[in-house]
């Protein structure tokens, strides 16, 4: 591409080469982080629930640390600022948004592994569709709910050692990643 002045040629080319070193640093991060999680049954566990990748399951296991300092699954989800704030007075209970307490990037990976179950697992598609209630203005609310489910039932799975119950189309997916 034809640039008006050599100084933004060489602007451009600083660029790309930087990014090209950045890209270099972030597959050896990426090595050496699936080098670690191999060896880590918990994230072995996580990850063969449909649609936690690698990088939530390393996430999710590294901010739960011990999953027996938690004494119920739904202090899991208070932990990571997935339940609604709550407004009371008197006789009056409102609740509003989530609290955003805890690690946003592991609530953000959360809510892509919400999608992406969704999509994979009839499971956890017909949750989000049971919170949604065939209302289209519910579907925010549904996804926080869907992965306020994932997030528990990672806590029980981290807590029992147990890998993930799957119906029919999870098995094939759950037997190609055990041959890989």
């Amino acid at each position: 591409m034809e640039l008006p002045t050599r100084q933004i040629a060489l602007q451009r080319d600083i660029g790309v080469e930087e990014l090209d070193h950045l890209d270099t640093q972030i597959n050896r991060v990426e090595k050496e982080l699936s080098a670690i999680a191999k060896g880590h049954a918990g994230v072995f566990l996580l990850r063969t629930i449909p649609g936690v990748g690698p990088r939530t399951a390393e996430a999710v296991v590294a901010y739960i640390d011990r999953a027996d300092r938690f004494a119920r699954n739904k202090q899991v989800g208070s932990y990571f600022g997935l339940v609604p704030s709550q407004d009371q007075t008197g006789d009056r209970n409102r609740l509003g948004h989530i609290t955003r307490e805890g690690p946003a990037t592991v609530r953000k990976l959360l809510t892509e592994a919400a999608w992406q179950g969704i999509r994979r697992s009839p499971h956890i598609r017909s949750y989000f569709e049971r919170v949604q209630n065939g209302d289209e203005q519910r579907k925010k609310i549904a996804l926080i709910a869907t992965a306020h489910y994932l997030v528990r039932v990672m806590h029980s799975m981290l807590r029992s050692g147990e890998l993930w119950r799957f119906d029919g189309e999870d098995a094939a997916r759950q037997a190609d990643a055990q041959a890989a």
